[in-house]
């Protein structure tokens, strides 16, 4: 494949309200839209969009980089050499996200160019869960009765800022208002301690909760939980890369693990994570870490290849006021049908 031209440009998105957590408030974000177009000028589009709080790379950081790809790529392109890939992607493995923008961009043109038909899959309606951030109770049961009129059928809730008791009051009210049927995940982003998390997983209603995601920051404690919690405990952030996650799923007890790909970086070893997971009957959850419609793409592609039921963290659109191009993939029901004719995305609307 020829690259013949290599662009990009920033975008910024506003959410609707604050989305606040356990460690921080989102409000917006940001980030750069790649476009690279083939010799057969067909279109590929990638998004680059460290997660401050969570990404080790900053957004300055990217944006030298893709400077200097773009300079590589462009001069690669007027002697009309092939790309390397694999040479081309060593230069920025040290930064996920540009990694993540880049992998969408190509695999999008090899899907394209019919060169890829080993990662193809098949039409799937995904689970999706819905997010509750961290309100006052009324307003955490109004968004939860929100989402259950949407037909939500598996609802986060982000705990960690008020006290353990008053987190563990809050659940119990919560499932005691809604039916049984109804799968209810906690998301504590990792902000209790162990006695904190302890004093949870014995006293909340553990027939009630599917799960808890991330209840403390160490690995070593996470591990230990899973021991002895009825409560099926996952991990999330204490992941910063694919070495990371591959090491969790092959020798650790833990047998739920949520997976950030933008912010992990590699698509290719994301899809490889899902495959060793699977083999070993471990749970991968894959989420949104807020991108554009761009970037949330690849997304919802990478959860197609999980098997099961499981829902995943994809209800990220819901909270922008506005997107860059409109959306092939939206949630209806709490679920969303994966058509991998419309893989990838045109992005009518978007401007590069």
């Amino acid at each position: 494949m020829i690259i013949r031209e290599f662009l990009f440009t920033p975008f910024d998105l506003k959410l609707k309200e604050p989305l606040r957590n356990a460690s921080f408030t989102i409000e917006s974000r940001s980030g750069f839209i790649i476009k690279i177009t083939d010799e057969k000028n067909q279109v590929g589009y990638g998004e680059v969009s460290p997660l401050p709080g969570f990404s080790r790379e900053t957004l300055y950081e990217c944006e030298v980089a893709l400077n200097t790809l773009h300079y590589m790529i462009i001069s690669k392109s007027v002697k009309n050499e092939e790309l390397d890939l694999i040479s081309e992607l060593k230069t920025i493995s040290n930064l996920p996200s540009l990694l993540f923008g880049i992998e969408q961009a190509v695999i999008s043109l090899l899907i394209q160019r019919r060169e890829l038909s080993t990662l193809l899959t098949y039409e799937k309606l995904i689970p999706i869960n819905g997010i509750v951030g961290i309100n006052t109770k009324e307003e955490t049961f109004r968004n939860i009765d929100d989402l259950l009129a949407k037909d939500f059928k598996t609802i986060k809730i982000k705990l960690g800022v008020n006290s353990i008791e008053d987190d563990v009051e809050l659940v119990k009210q919560i499932t005691n208002r809604i039916d049984d049927s109804i799968k209810i995940r906690l998301d504590v982003n990792g902000n209790w301690n162990f006695q904190q998390a302890e004093f949870a997983v014995n006293n909340l209603p553990k027939d009630k909760i599917e799960l808890i995601e991330q209840p403390v920051n160490n690995v070593n404690e996470l591990v230990m939980l899973s021991d002895f919690s009825k409560i099926p405990i996952a991990i999330d952030e204490s992941i910063s890369n694919t070495a990371e996650a591959k090491d969790i799923i092959e020798r650790s007890n833990i047998t739920n693990i949520v997976l950030k790909p933008s912010l992990l970086g590699s698509i290719i070893q994301t899809i490889s994570l899902i495959k060793s997971a699977e083999k070993l009957e471990k749970k991968i959850i894959i989420s949104s870490a807020f991108e554009s419609v761009v970037g949330r793409s690849a997304i919802v592609w990478l959860a197609s290849f999980v098997e099961g039921n499981y829902a995943h963290g994809l209800n990220t659109a819901a909270h922008f006021e506005e997107d860059l191009a409109t959306d092939d993939y939206l949630v209806f029901k709490g679920e969303i049908l994966f058509d991998p004719k419309n893989n990838p995305p045109k992005f009518n609307g978007i401007d590069i």
